[in-house]
């Protein structure tokens, strides 16, 4: 991952990243073909409703019933998931779209992220209620975002790169000093 841009504020630190890929997989989840496919390709098998799973090279995020998305984090890696998935797909209804040119990814570090979230979001972002695996579709600051723990004290978000700068300016202005109070 490649950093674009960052803003430090006493309590947080938001960070633009590039160089992450990004492909959207549609098809049936329930079916056994289409997991065995994915679960061949990726490493990982297909997550539960509202949660991500992980490894070293990539998260394979559920985001409805009949659509993954696959996040890696190498362009080598990337190619070689895309051309995994063109295979192991072959013949299952399904269709595979590289949207990496289509989304940003940010990452917010520190221990306050959690209430710079919810100034924005209608997500319950308690610890007991967003844990390690969860994974959010919703909206913040008026942007359609997905967001996911990176770690206890750090987040994932993605948004429409058409919206990039205004999120970025609106996390950045949510953070600002002086404007979190612990909460959670």
């Amino acid at each position: 991952m490649i950093e674009v841009r960052k803003y430090n504020s006493k309590d947080i630190l938001i960070k633009e990243l590039g160089g992450v890929g990004m492909l959207t997989v549609r098809g049936d989840l329930s079916k056994q073909q289409f997991q065995t496919a994915i679960a061949k390709t990726c490493g990982l098998k297909i997550p539960q409703p509202l949660i991500v799973n992980s490894s070293k090279n990539l998260s394979l995020a559920w985001m409805s019933p009949d659509e993954l998305l696959i996040f890696t984090y190498s362009e080598v890696f990337h190619k070689k998931i895309k051309k995994g998935l063109d295979s192991s797909l072959k013949g299952i209804h399904s269709l595979i779209l590289d949207v990496s040119g289509a989304r940003n990814l940010f990452m917010v570090e520190g221990i306050l992220w959690r209430e710079l979230l919810a100034k924005g979001s209608p997500v319950d972002l308690r610890k007991s209620a967003f844990t390690e695996k969860a994974f959010r579709r919703t909206r913040l600051g008026q942007v359609s975002v997905a967001f996911w723990m990176a770690s206890d004290n750090s987040v994932y978000i993605i948004c429409g790169r058409s919206y990039s700068d205004f999120f970025y300016d609106w996390l950045c202005n949510a953070a600002s000093d002086g404007s979190l109070t612990k909460f959670f």
